[in-house]
C-alpha cells in the first residue's frame, strides 16, 4: 500500500460543536486563569471544559492506559487548581498545561520502565473508530506511532489526535511554526515508511 491518510485517524472533528472552544485565543484562556487565580471558580471549571478532553486524549496516547491517563490529568488539574495558593502570572496556558501533562507522562513511563503499547483506546473514543472498529491500515499506523521518537510522535499526536492546528502546537511548545512544521514533516515521513513497509 503506498498511500494513506493521516486525516482518516482524526479523532475530533474541529467544525463540531464540541471543539468550539478548542481554538480560542490564548489571551482568553490567561483571562480565564487569572480570574481563577483570584477566587472564581467558574473561570476553573470553564478552563477544565477547554482542555481536559485533548490533555486526557494526550496522556492516553503517551502512556497507552486509560486508568492512567485519567490519573495523569487527575494530578494535572490539582497543580492547577495549587496555583491559587500562590498565584503566577501565565502567559500560556495551554502550553503550561502540556508541559505538565508531559512531564508527568514521562515521568510515568521511566517509572514503568518499559513501553506499553499505545493502541489501547477505549471503545467509540474516537468518530473514526465508531462504527466497524479500525481497519488494518489504522492498526498499522497506531503501531508504528509507538515507534517514532517522543518529539516526533508528540508533535503528531498534538495535530491529528488532540487537534491542534501547527500554529497552536507551536506556541504550546515554544517553537517557530516552520521548526514544528518541520518535525511534523519528518515525523509523517518515517511513519509512512514504517506504514508501507508492513
Amino acid at each position: 500500500m503506498s498511500q494513506y491518510s493521516l486525516t482518516a485517524l482524526r479523532p475530533i472533528d474541529p467544525t463540531s460543536e464540541n471543539t468550539e472552544h478548542a481554538h480560542s485565543p490564548a489571551g482568553g484562556d490567561m483571562l480565564l486563569l487569572e480570574r481563577f487565580q483570584n477566587g472564581e471558580d467558574a473561570a476553573f471549571v470553564e478552563l477544565f471544559d477547554r482542555h481536559h478532553q485533548r490533555l486526557f486524549i494526550y496522556c492516553l496516547k503517551m502512556v497507552g492506559e486509560r486508568e492512567q491517563a485519567e490519573d495523569l490529568t487527575q494530578e494535572l488539574w490539582e497543580r492547577v487548581l495549587r496555583l491559587r495558593a500562590s498565584p503566577q502570572k501565565i502567559l500560556n496556558p495551554v502550553g503550561f498545561f502540556l508541559k505538565i501533562a508531559r512531564n508527568l507522562s514521562i515521568n510515568h513511563l521511566k517509572a514503568r520502565r518499559h513501553h506499553v503499547p499505545l493502541t489501547s483506546l477505549p471503545e467509540g473514543l474516537h468518530p473514526a473508530e465508531r462504527e466497524g472498529g479500525r481497519s488494518e491500515l489504522e492498526e498499522r499506523i497506531l503501531t508504528s506511532l509507538e515507534l517514532l521518537s517522543f518529539e516526533h510522535r508528540e508533535v503528531l499526536i498534538l495535530n491529528i489526535y488532540c487537534g491542534y492546528r501547527m500554529e497552536e502546537i507551536a506556541v504550546m511548545l515554544g517553537k517557530s511554526p516552520e521548526a514544528i512544521w518541520k518535525r511534523a514533516s519528518r515525523a509523517r515521513t518515517q511513519l509512512r515508511r514504517m506504514v508501507t513497509k508492513g
